[in-house]
C-alpha cells in the first residue's frame, strides 16, 4: 500500500484523527489519536527499537520521523518533533500506548526493543525519570550504551536489514557469528553509526531525500547542506577485522550474561550486575596500571586501541566524561581489550588466583597514586563483595602514623576556636606543601581537623564531631588526604605552628558565630542601599543572599556552600550551578570599601546576639 501525501496510509483501517479532519492528511504532524496501522513488521527476536522503526518505515514506504508518527511515540517539543522521548532506551507510558494501539503489539515485545531490557544485569538505570527527559544525559554518560549509536556487523547487514540490540551497549566488540569486529564508525563520513551528525543526535528523518537500504545516512560535517548531503557509504561494503576464536568466546559469555544466564566471578556464583560491575571495575584498574606487559594474547590492534585510550584519558582535562576511568569503551576495540584484560579475573578459578592476578595493578595503582599525591581514583566505582575481598587482600595498606600524635601536646587552642576552614594564607604558608595535589578547600578543611585533635579529639571522627562539621566531608579528608602525608613529623610541626599563630593573633568562638548566624539567610535591603549605592550597583534580592553568604563565610571561617543562604536552596526553583555562579562573580567582584562595609555589618550583628 503507498502513502499518500504527508506518509499516512490511505485506508479507512489507518485514518488518523485530528481536532478538524481534513479532507487530505499533508502532514503527520497534526496528529493527536493513532488508529491501528493496516500492517506491521513483526519485531525479530533481539532487535533494537530503531531497526524496527526504520523497517516499519520502510513498509509505510515514508519517513522513519513520520513513522516514528504514526506509530503513536510521545516526541520532544509538541506534534511536530521527529524526537521519540527516550527513542531506544525505554517507553514512556504514552509511547507505550500509542505503539499498542497502532501495531496491537503486546507490551512485552515493544519493551524487549528498548535498552531498558538489560536493567539489572549489563546497566543500571537508576536515577532515569520519564517525567524528566534530561534525566537520560547523566544515566547515558554513567552507562556502557549508546542511546544514539550503534556499532554494527556488516556481514550481518548483508544478510538483513535488522541491527541487533546489544550493538548499543557499550561491551559490544565482536560478532560472534561472523567472528570479526564490529564497526563504530562510517570510514566515509567518520559519524558514528546510526548517530545522525557527527555533533548532536538531530531526530529522525522527515522528508526525502533518504538513504536507500543499506546506506550509512548520516551527515557528513563537511558535507552540503540539507538532506542531500547524507553520506551514501554502504554498510555492507565496509571491510572488517577477523578476531581469534578465544575472544570471540568471551564476547558470548558477556551478552549471556546480559540475557540473564548464571554468572561466575573467580569461580562464585554473582549476579549478572554484579559481574558487570567488576567488568567496569578491572577495566578501570587496567586503564589506571596495565601496560605492555599485560598484553600477552591480545591482538596488536586491540593493543594499541587501548594504550591509546589510556593516552588520550591523561591528556584530557582532569574531572571531564573522557577523563573518567569507569567511562565506555570509546570503540568495539578498546571493548575487546577490555573483555579480555578483565576476563584474566573474572574467570580465575578461585579468589586466591584472582588475587595474584590483581596484585600487580593493586601495587602499580598505588606507586602512581603515591607519585601524582592524589587519592584514590577508583574509590567511587562499584565492586561486589568477592572482588572486594580480592582487592583488599592485594592493596598496599596506607600508612596511619598521620592519623596519631605520639607525644601529649600542649593545649594551644579549644575546639571552640577552631573554623571549619583554616586561614588561607596560613594553610599555602604552612600547611599546602605537606600535602601535594590537594584542593585548597579540602586541605584547609583537614587542617582544622588536625588543629582539633591538638586540642584534644581522640579521632579523625571525634575531630569532626568535636567542630559539628559535616561527617561525609570530614572523612573524605580523614580517610583520603592524609594518605598524601609523606612526613607525618613534619606535619605535625606545620600544624602546631598553625595553632601557635592562630593564638598569638588572638582567638575567636567560632562555634558561636556559626550558631548565631545559622538564621543569617538574606541581609536586609534598607541595610545593603549605603553599601552598594555609592558604587552604581543596585540592591536586588540575590545580591541580599551573596551579601549574607559573604559575612556568613567571612566570620566563621566555613565553607561558603554551608552558608544558611544557600543550604536550603532558592525558592523561585535557581539551580544550584546559577547560585554558585552568582556568588563566584559576587566574591571576585567585590570592592574593598564594600568587603569593610560588609565585615562591620556582620561584627555588629554578632555584637547584637551577644557574640564576638
Amino acid at each position: 500500500m503507498r502513502v499518500g501525501g504527508g506518509g499516512v496510509p490511505q485506508s479507512a483501517h489507518s485514518r488518523v484523527e485530528t481536532a478538524v479532519a481534513p479532507a487530505r492528511w499533508p502532514r503527520l504532524s497534526a496528529l493527536r489519536v493513532v488508529r491501528r496501522l493496516p500492517v506491521v513488521p513483526k519485531p525479530v527476536a533481539g532487535e533494537a527499537f530503531a531497526s524496527w522503526v526504520d523497517r516499519v518505515a520502510c513498509k509505510l514506504e515514508t519517513a522513519p520521523g513520520q513513522a516514528a508518527r504514526a506509530l503513536g511515540l510521545e516526541c520532544r517539543g509538541g506534534a511536530s518533533s521527529t524526537r521519540p522521548l527516550f527513542f531506544g532506551v525505554t517507553l514512556s507510558s504514552a509511547s507505550l500506548r500509542g505503539l499498542r494501539d497502532a501495531t496491537g503489539l503486546a507490551a512485552r515485545d515493544l519493551r524487549r526493543m528498548q535498552l531498558a531490557r538489560y536493567e539489572g544485569s549489563a546497566l543500571d538505570l537508576t536515577g532515569l525519570d520519564l517525567a524528566r527527559e534530561a534525566s537520560l544525559t547523566g544515566v547515558a554518560i554513567r552507562e556502557w550504551m549508546m542511546p544514539t549509536s550503534s556499532r554494527a556487523c556488516p556481514h550481518c547487514l548483508a544478510e538483513g536489514p535488522v541491527w541487533p540490540l546489544w550493538w548499543r551497549l557499550g561491551i559490544a566488540a565482536v560478532c560472534p557469528r561472523h567472528r570479526c569486529l564490529l564497526i563504530d564508525v562510517c570510514p566515509a563520513c567518520g559519524v558514528r553509526l546510526r548517530r545522525g551528525s557527527k555533533r548532536a543526535f538531530r531526530g529522525l528523518l522527515t522528508r526525502p531525500p533518504l538513504p536507500a537500504p543499506g546506506q550509512c545516512g548520516n551527515r557528513p560535517p563537511d558535507g552540503p547542506k540539507g538532506r542531500a548531503g547524507l553520506c551514501c557509504q554502504p554498510l555492507t561494503a565496509i571491510p572488517t577485522t577477523t578476531v581469534p576464536d578465544p575472544l570471540v568466546a568471551l564476547q558470548r559469555h558477556a551478552l549471556d550474561v546480559a540475557e540473564g544466564l548464571p554468572a561466575r566471578l573467580a569461580g562464585e556464583p554473582v549476579s549478572g550486575a554484579d559481574w558487570f560491575a567488576a567488568l567496569r571495575f578491572l577495566t578501570a584498574m587496567a586503564r589506571l596500571s596495565a601496560d605492555n606487559d599485560d598484553f600477552g594474547g591480545l591482538p596488536g590492534f586491540a593493543a594499541e586501541a587501548f594504550l591509546q585510550g589510556q593516552q588520550l584519558r591523561e591528556a584530557k582535562q582532569r574531572g571531564g566524561s573522557g577523563s573518567q576511568l569507569g567511562a565506555m569503551p570509546a570503540t568495539a576495540t578498546q571493548a575487546l581489550a577490555s573483555l579480555t584484560l578483565a576476563s584474566r579475573v573474572l574467570q580465575a578459578p578461585d579468589e586466591d588466583a584472582g588475587a595474584g592476578r590483581l596484585a600487580l595493578w593493586a601495587q602499580r595503582a598505588a606507586a602512581r597514586r603515591r607519585a601524582a599525591g592524589g587519592g584514590d581514583p577508583l574509590r567511587h566505582l562499584t565492586r561486589p563483595a568477592v572482588l572486594d575481598r580480592m582487592a583488599a587482600a592485594v592493596s598496599p595498606r596506607p600508612s596511619r602514623v598521620a592519623g596519631a600524635l605520639s607525644v601529649v601536646e600542649p593545649r594551644l587552642l579549644d575546639s571552640w576556636n577552631i573554623p571549619h576552614l583554616a586561614d588561607p594564607a596560613a594553610y599555602r604558608a604552612v600547611i599546602a606543601v605537606h600535602l601535594p595535589g590537594t584542593a585548597e578547600v579540602s586541605g584547609r578543611r583537614l587542617t582544622a581537623l588536625a588543629l582539633a585533635r591538638l586540642a584534644g579529639a581522640p579521632s579523625w571522627a571525634g575531630a569532626a564531631t568535636a567542630l559539628d562539621m559535616d561527617a561525609r566531608k570530614a572523612a573524605r579528608a580523614a580517610n583520603t588526604l592524609v594518605q598524601r602525608i609523606e612526613d607525618p613529623d613534619a606535619f605535625w610541626t606545620a600544624v602546631r605552628t598553625t595553632a601557635q599563630r592562630m593564638r598569638e593573633r588572638g582567638v575567636s568562638d567560632y562555634a558561636a558565630r556559626r550558631a548565631a548566624l545559622a538564621d543569617l539567610r538574606e541581609i536586609p535591603h534598607r541595610d545593603l542601599v549605603p553599601v552598594f549605592h555609592p558604587l552604581g550597583r543596585d540592591v536586588t534580592w540575590q545580591r541580599q543572599r551573596h551579601a549574607a553568604a559573604w559575612v556568613w563565610q567571612h566570620l566563621t571561617g566555613g565553607d561558603v556552600h554551608e552558608a544558611p543562604a544557600y543550604a536550603l536552596g532558592w525558592e523561585d526553583g535557581t539551580t544550584t550551578g546559577s547560585i554558585r555562579e552568582g556568588w563566584r562573580r559576587f566574591h571576585t567582584s567585590l570592592p574593598t570599601p564594600a568587603a569593610a562595609a560588609l565585615t562591620a555589618w556582620g561584627t555588629a550583628h554578632l555584637a547584637q546576639k551577644g557574640c564576638s
